[in-house]
């Protein structure tokens, strides 16, 4: 699916909680919205047990189109070998925890001066062939581009394909790092970007739109943790005033693309936003936050299969996402995935 439920605020409750009656009426609303699948991982929380129970309470034929996508995610040195069992038992963590398949599995990897991650990642793609009943395939979760390549290089070598099918990074209007460096190795290895980020923890909205820049620690503001994280990415890419004029641009081109629509729905700066990350053919899928039971912004973000974006579109938003923008942002945070390397 070209979004997917992001499930990462279940790791805190600091973006609020829900009944399980409240997630479950939820959940039974994205799935017959068609957003059948979510992001999860290791440490976020219930997750992966919340979507597993869901799951596996829907008829089979229903139950059958619902996508679990999780990640493995090693954040300091290993203390046991890399072996197949090890690998393995790894997996096997995942669907227990999930009642089921993975259809993706994700790898995440603290530092690239430990090569291990090369060996594990091997014998992921492997337990994809000889154990299809519980993962269907492998990506990676924020690997810059020169790592990227690196994977897809020892798996040509070792098995003789590339073997990962995606890499999730950071990409939106305001973080457009990926087009540096990183679209050229997804094209050339045929490796789909899963994005986050997207929608600046809800920056990217009409709620935004002529506010004041945001006091991030003001218990008024009532911020969330991915709010703080993503104004001082807007603070890197430009100005408060800059972005306010961003959220315009969004905004007119929203307007017009509905004077032009026979559907008869408003579309949204939001989905304006999430079309022009949707256009780089690199990406398969853009993860959308969600919080069942909460919040619910399934038809608004539904909108952005409703238009395309013109010429005159692209040239408008390629003022704000190309150029010393882009490589400023680039020079001070590194390439994609950088920001969680140590």
């Amino acid at each position: 699916p070209k979004l997917l439920n992001g499930l990462w605020q279940m790791s805190s409750s600091a973006w609020g909680s829900a009944s399980h009656l409240e997630q479950r009426t939820a959940f039974v609303k994205l799935i017959e919205s068609g957003l059948v699948a979510a992001d999860m991982a290791d440490h976020y929380g219930d997750a992966e047990l919340v979507w597993g129970v869901l799951r596996n309470c829907l008829e089979p034929k229903i139950g059958d189109r619902v996508i679990a996508i999780s990640k493995w995610c090693i954040f300091r040195p290993l203390d046991v070998p890399v072996t197949s069992e090890f690998v393995l038992s790894k997996v096997k963590e995942r669907c227990r925890r999930l009642r089921g398949r993975v259809e993706l599995l994700q790898f995440h990897w603290y530092n690239y001066s430990d090569k291990a991650y090369l060996s594990i990642i091997l014998e992921l793609v492997k337990i994809t062939q000889s154990h299809p009943h519980l993962v269907s395939n492998i990506g990676l979760c924020n690997f810059d581009s020169e790592h990227t390549e690196e994977v897809a290089k020892y798996l040509l070598e070792v098995i003789g394909e590339v073997g990962i099918v995606s890499n999730q990074v950071q990409f939106s209007l305001i973080d457009a790092r990926p087009t540096i460096k990183m679209l050229e190795v997804c094209n050339k290895y045929d490796i789909k970007l899963l994005t986050y980020g997207s929608f600046l923890g809800g920056f990217i909205s009409e709620k935004w739109l002529g506010r004041k820049s945001p006091d991030i620690y003001s218990e008024v503001e009532s911020l969330t943790p991915s709010q703080r994280k993503y104004f001082d990415m807007i603070m890197k890419w430009g100005t408060w005033t800059e972005f306010q004029a961003l959220l315009h641009t969004l905004q007119s081109i929203a307007i017009k693309h509905t004077s032009q629509s026979n559907s008869g729905r408003p579309l949204t700066l939001t989905n304006v936003a999430i079309r022009w990350v949707l256009d780089h053919r690199e990406v398969g899928s853009v993860i959308v936050g969600t919080r069942l039971g909460v919040s619910n912004h399934v038809h608004e973000n539904s909108g952005v299969f409703g238009f395309e974006l013109d010429a005159e579109d692209r040239c408008q938003l390629k003022e704000w996402t190309s150029g010393e923008r882009v490589r400023r942002v680039f020079g001070l945070v590194g390439d994609c995935g950088s920001e969680y390397k140590y």
